[in-house]
């Protein structure tokens, strides 16, 4: 964990320099002095860094004060992977901050999310904990959805702060259509559309601004259950749906007073039978939720699923 802390100290472009009177204490690893941490809004200047290894006791408020004896001067910040108890925040005997496993895990997983950090998990792991899972994971040029929910104010919403999580990815299509727009007057327009199926919320829907999108992570990535996808005859039905239009057209009609005009919704179907369509798998983050059974939170949607 301490070299992760590190690569993504420096992703967010923080130097380390080494502090000549920090000494390693039990429990404590000096990583270094940097002039501030923006990433975590700290400005101070210099910061010690320290790190506290997992372990199965918890930090005390005990073992906080005798770090603090020889701590040195300036802010302390202390990336603890052992669970912090509550009364260490209230020491007050020289100047510290302290994030425990969760915060840490917030962080590192929002660096990954971002693309900052590329993580990897061991097979067996993986394979221990999801049934339905790309087992050889290759997301080598596959695009990733940004989310669009907070997940530290997600659990604070709901109550769940005492839970823990990590980021995943999710697996979704990205169709493209080429094809023609059959006018009223058997006008033709061309045209090429860009469409999400999204098999967790069995939802589809138009996708613009595919360029910005990024690059995916190598995360753990999940695959929905088979029968999740649509059909082919269904997915026809539902891509006519979403790319078909309603257009104004205009109708006159010639009165005694003069010529009047009425603005009419005419359709503009997708001709099915000649459309090109094809599709490539894109990924939607989320976060595993370990509650008494894990659920998965939905990036997007910010619902909970099964799996």
């Amino acid at each position: 964990m301490e070299g992760a802390l590190r690569d993504l100290l420096r992703a967010k472009a923080v130097n380390l320099r080494n502090h000549e009177l920090a000494n390693d204490t039990h429990g404590f690893t000096s990583m270094g002095v940097a002039a501030s941490i923006p990433d975590l809004e700290i400005h101070s200047n210099g910061v010690s860094i320290w790190h506290a290894p997992a372990g199965i006791l918890p930090i005390t408020r005990s073992e906080i004060i005798r770090f603090g004896m020889d701590a040195p001067s300036g802010l302390n910040l202390i990336l603890s992977e052992r669970p912090v108890q509550s009364d260490c925040h209230s020491v007050d005997s020289f100047y510290f901050q302290i994030l425990g496993p969760e915060e840490i895990s917030l962080w590192i997983g929002r660096a990954v999310l971002s693309g900052d950090l590329i993580a990897t998990a061991r097979e067996e792991e993986i394979q221990g904990n999801f049934e339905q899972i790309s087992h050889s994971p290759d997301n080598d040029g596959t695009l990733v959805l940004k989310p669009l929910i907070e997940i530290k104010s997600w659990t604070t919403q709901r109550g769940m702060d005492g839970f823990s999580f990590s980021p995943l990815l999710l697996v979704a299509r990205l169709w493209t259509v080429l094809g023609d727009l059959q006018g009223p007057n058997g006008e033709s327009e061309s045209g090429k559309w860009t469409i999400l199926e999204d098999p967790w919320s069995q939802t589809i829907a138009l996708l613009e601004d595919v360029q910005k999108l990024q690059r995916a992570p190598i995360l753990r990535t999940i695959e929905p259950q088979s029968d999740n996808w649509l059909t082919e005859d269904r997915l026809n039905e539902e891509l006519a749906k979403v790319i078909g239009q309603r257009r104004r057209g205009k109708s006159g009609e010639t009165t005694l007073s003069g010529s009047v005009r009425s603005m009419l919704l005419q359709k503009w179907p997708l001709n099915s039978d000649r459309a090109n369509i094809s599709h490539a798998m894109i990924l939607i983050p989320g976060w595993a939720i370990h509650l008494e059974t894990e659920k998965i939170l939905h990036g997007r949607n910010g619902r909970l699923y099964d799996y």
